[in-house]
């Protein structure tokens, strides 16, 4: 699957600056949300792939499954993002409208990965210290993946920190082979 990130920012970073200026904060976000669904969904998906089908009826067709759910805005943004050949960037820009959203409300999401799972007590301090790193709240979610061997990657925002065995091995054997 394509990373997309990149080029949902600029929508996203729109669409919230128009939400938050016309207090629709949370109706934007439900929209985002649904259009991602949509967009997701097997069938939608083998719309927005066929080449056949020109970038104003994909628009078109999306904006029909979306129904009396989406404003005008809303309808407005799936046509602007069809012109773009970004429709399949939907998800991406609803997942960085949530970024900007935590951002103006003091808050982070965070994703910890550890090679093993981690106990409450780890999980507690772990959140402390983003806390204290990145000044905001911090909500976590956990996952373990073996690969890392020992220790954890977090991801907050923009933030990475790895510091599992992993990424140390691999840092040790490219100096190694200089």
């Amino acid at each position: 699957m394509a990373d997309y990130t990149t080029a949902a920012r600029p929508y996203a970073r729109a669409v919230y600056t128009l939400a938050k200026e016309n207090n629709s904060v949370d109706s934007w976000g439900e929209a985002l949300n649904l259009m991602a669904a949509v967009a997701s969904d097997a069938t939608m998906q083998e719309v927005l792939d066929n080449p056949q089908l020109s970038k104003e009826k994909k628009a078109e067709l999306m904006i029909q499954v979306l129904g009396d759910k989406a404003s005008q805005q809303q309808q407005n943004l799936v046509k602007l993002m069809a012109e773009n050949g970004r429709l399949k960037a939907v998800k991406e820009v609803a997942d960085q409208f949530e970024v900007y959203r935590a951002e103006a409300e003091g808050k982070v999401d965070a994703e910890v990965i550890s090679a093993f799972a981690l106990s409450g007590e780890q999980e507690q301090a772990i959140t402390d210290m983003l806390k204290r790193k990145l000044g905001r709240e911090v909500s976590i979610t956990t996952s373990t993946d073996e690969s890392l061997i020992g220790g954890v990657v977090i991801k907050a925002g923009d933030t990475i920190i790895d510091g599992s065995m992993k990424s140390q091995l691999e840092s040790l054997a490219l100096n190694l082979g200089r």
